[in-house]
This record gives C-alpha cells, structure tokens and sequence, in this order.
C-alpha cells in the first residue's frame, strides 16, 4: 500500500494507511492551518521526548525468519492534496531475517531494508523502495496506485524503484533516496521521522512518530507542477514548483494482541503538505488525517 508513516504503513511497518480527512475549508485559512499543524506536531514531538529514555533498554531481537501475513481497509486521498477520497483493501505481508554476523534484512510497506550496521542506538542500512506513480483517472478498491479522474489530461506517472540509504540514531531515522527510474519521477527525497514504540503490557502497544519529507524539484514536478502542454489538456492553470518539504506528518499506531499470534492494528494520521505542494493548482486540501485498521498473525 503507499506510503504513510507509522504503524506498519498502517503507517509503514506493519499495515496500511486508512484515513479521515481533516482540511481547511478554503485557501484564506490556510496560514491559521499551518500554524496549527505546526503546533500539533510540536506537541507531539515534545509528548514523545519522555518516551525515549523509558524505551533505551529494549530486549535483545530474535534471531531467525519471522515475519506477519494479514488483511487491512484503508480509507485514503485518492492522491495528495485531492479533495476526494476512496477506499482500498489489500493483504499485508512483512517479512525479516536476522542474523548475527550480517545485520537484519526485512521485506513489507517500507519495501526492502537491509540494516547492515547495528551498533548500539545506531543504525546503517540501503534501502530500496517503491513508487507506484499515479493514474490521471480513478482507481480500483484493490489498486493502490493513486488516482482521480480530476487528474484528466495530466497523464500518468510510471511507477518506478527507488534506492537509497538510511541512518538512524535512537528513534531519529533520516532517509535519503533516488528514482532510478527513466519513466517515474526522476527525483531525489529525503526522510526525516522520529518514531516511539511504547510498549503498555504484553498485548497493547503503541507507535508514536512525527517526521516531515524534501523533494527535489524532479519530484515536485512530476507530481504536483503542471507544463504547458498539460495546462492546455487538463483545466488546471501551468506550474513549475521548486524543490522543498513535501510534507510533515504526525501519526499514532496501536496494536492489541485478540489471540495466540493475531493482532489488531490500527493508525491514525495528520499530514499537511510543504508550501511548494500546497501552491499547486492540483491541490485542492493542504491538510488530511488518516486511519486505518487491519488483522495480522505474527510467524
């Protein structure tokens, strides 16, 4: 499922996103929006601080392959910063192996990650993930490609691979990737995400994060800027953004055990993009929350 940050992709880790949206009703509140979405994730952010500390001593990982195959909904934008929304509904897989001489590789919602260095709260690894790109008509429930046929005359963008690296201290993880695609977006991103897990009794946790991604100018054009060309075939006015934040997001992931290896999972998220894709002609809200729920059994 694409991406959102913080249960599985419930935001990345484990599901996949569902959201409820919460926008400003028109451009003129914008300024009070972003306040307020700046106050929202300082909070946060400072609600999380005492957190650390309390998760410094985690238990040593299982060594091995494990791994969780489930089933989730998720009610989502049909694509950033559009004013309508769909439905999607789709498995759930990740799967890890541990091992003590080379690190952990794992396979799920944040594509392919190979923790190749662990020393400590300090962490190394490539990563290589996927874009599904967008269509410029609607999508299917079971499709998670983006898509709206509000989009029309934009035409679509391929789906493409994106490879990069990661370096993570404690529970700050900045990632840094490039498309290496020739019919995707082309361009460069980097992720910033502070994320919590706190652990209340042996079948409830939660996830707590708060991060915020850049985008180089590739990126934004592709998928909020608008030629000439596409000006003329869409009825949306030309835009050619620069590079800048894409977005800031805070979330919070929940996880209750209901059986012997089966989990309930669930995620709630605020997102509010940069002011670069906020000026776009095809955003029509800046500001959207999300939740999803899915069921999981652990291996």
């Amino acid at each position: 499922m694409p991406n959102s940050p913080a249960l599985p992709t419930l935001a990345r880790r484990h599901t996949f996103a569902l959201i409820v949206e919460a926008a400003s009703a028109s451009r003129s509140s914008a300024a009070t929006s972003v306040t307020a979405m700046q106050a929202v994730l300082a909070a946060t952010f400072l609600a999380l601080c005492p957190l650390v500390q309390a998760q410094a001593d985690s238990p040593e990982p299982a060594y091995g392959l494990s791994g969780r195959i489930g089933m989730g909904i998720a009610s989502v934008p049909t694509y950033e910063g559009s004013p309508n929304r769909r439905t999607l509904a789709g498995p759930e897989l990740t799967l890890s192996y541990r091992s003590r001489d080379w690190g952990a590789v794992e396979l799920g919602q944040r594509g392919l990650v190979w923790n190749a260095v662990e020393a400590g709260r300090f962490r190394f690894a490539l990563v290589a993930q996927f874009d599904p790109g967008r269509k410029d008509k609607d999508t299917s429930v079971l499709n998670p490609t983006p898509g709206d046929k509000r989009l029309a005359g934009m035409g679509n963008v391929q789906a493409s691979t994106e490879a990069g690296v990661a370096v993570g201290y404690g529970p700050a993880t900045l990632v840094a990737r490039q498309s290496l695609s020739e019919r995707g977006s082309k361009g460069v991103q980097a992720d910033l995400t502070v994320e919590i897990p706190w652990s209340v009794s042996d079948a409830l946790s939660f996830r707590f994060a708060v991060g915020a991604t850049w985008a180089d100018q590739d990126y934004m054009q592709t998928y909020f800027g608008v030629t000439a060309a596409q000006a003329q075939a869409a009825s949306f006015s030309s835009y050619t953004p620069k590079s800048g934040c894409r977005k800031v997001e805070a979330s919070v992931g929940a996880e209750i055990a209901v059986a012997p290896g089966w989990t309930l999972q669930a995620n709630v998220a605020l997102t509010q993009l940069g002011d670069v894709a906020a000026a776009s002609p095809l955003v029509s809200w800046r500001n959207a929350a999300s939740a999803a729920l899915a069921v999981a059994y652990a291996f």
